[in-house]
């Protein structure tokens, strides 16, 4: 028997757990630094060069891994910047709201009592298939805090970008030079042929290739990957189901004020003719 270590290379079909899996997207970031710091310049239009370190703020345990766990990457920049990253693969219609308490959460990096200088820019960066702006189909965005008549910056150390992975046929020519438009294509592979591909001549995602291979074919791994799938895909049934209950439960008491509206339209139209007929009859009297 050959002793030789199998690789993504030798894999093939659909890949079960892509980097879309947020337990994937974390796990994979933690373990291979080149990726993050590929990654990481994507996201923000930086060179490799200018990064000192990138230290991750919340790393996993695959064995301590519970559902319910809030898996957003936490990262610490050159020692004085803040990038919390989050993969938004569920339908949330409280996605706004939540991203806002998440970048103030993370933005609050000092304790009681520190200076306020110490406060780090903070950016919290959202990576979607979702249509969260259903009238906005731009493929990488960003948000700011800005006067609303002169568009006149307040801080640029507060913000909030989007990347829209089913929006990636926008892309402008930036994205493509800051390698967003890849790394898109790496989060939507979903089969080894085309993880493959994309890897060709590149270490780094090949290290990334080894290590999404690693976690769909170890057993244990692969149970916490299907329990926090389950558990994702189980909140947004009873978001559809909540949907659904409330548009029916809606259209039912539309339909009983539409019945009641059309007896009593009914009822004054039986009133008019019999008026009607009073004063044919004794109009003339």
């Amino acid at each position: 028997m050959s002793n030789e270590k199998i690789t993504y290379k030798d894999a093939t079909g659909t890949i079960e757990y892509t980097l879309k899996s947020d337990l994937m997207f974390h796990y994979v970031m933690q373990k291979s630094k080149t990726a993050l710091l590929g990654l990481v310049c994507a996201l923000k239009g930086i060179d490799p060069s200018s990064v000192r370190d990138i230290i991750v703020m919340n790393p996993i345990e695959l064995n301590n891994s519970a559902k319910e766990t809030v898996m957003d990457l936490k990262l610490i920049l050159n020692n004085n910047e803040i990038l919390n990253i989050e993969l938004q693969v569920y339908t949330d219609k409280y996605w706004i709201k939540r991203s806002l308490l998440y970048l103030c959460r993370a933005y609050d990096s000092i304790g009681m009592g520190d200076d306020y200088s110490k406060l780090k820019p903070t950016t919290h960066i959202c990576i979607t298939d979702q249509n969260l702006f259903p009238d906005d189909q731009e493929f990488y965005r960003e948000y700011l805090l800005l006067n609303t008549r002169n568009h006149h910056l307040y801080t640029k150390n507060f913000g909030i970008k989007v990347l829209q992975l089913n929006h990636i046929r926008n892309a402008t020519q930036k994205d493509i030079d800051n390698n967003l438009v890849y790394w898109a294509k790496l989060f939507e592979a979903d089969t080894w042929e085309k993880f493959q591909y994309l890897a060709q001549n590149n270490p780094a995602i090949e290290e990334v290739g080894n290590l999404i291979l690693e976690l769909n074919t170890d057993n244990q791994a692969k149970e916490i990957l299907e329990g926090q799938r389950r558990y994702r895909e189980m909140l947004a049934s009873q978001y559809t189901a909540g949907y659904t209950d409330a548009e029916e439960k809606m259209a039912s008491t539309i339909a009983e004020k539409d019945n009641a509206i059309a007896e009593k339209d009914a009822a004054l139209a039986e009133k008019d003719a019999l008026l009607k007929k009073y004063i044919d009859k004794f109009g003339n009297l």
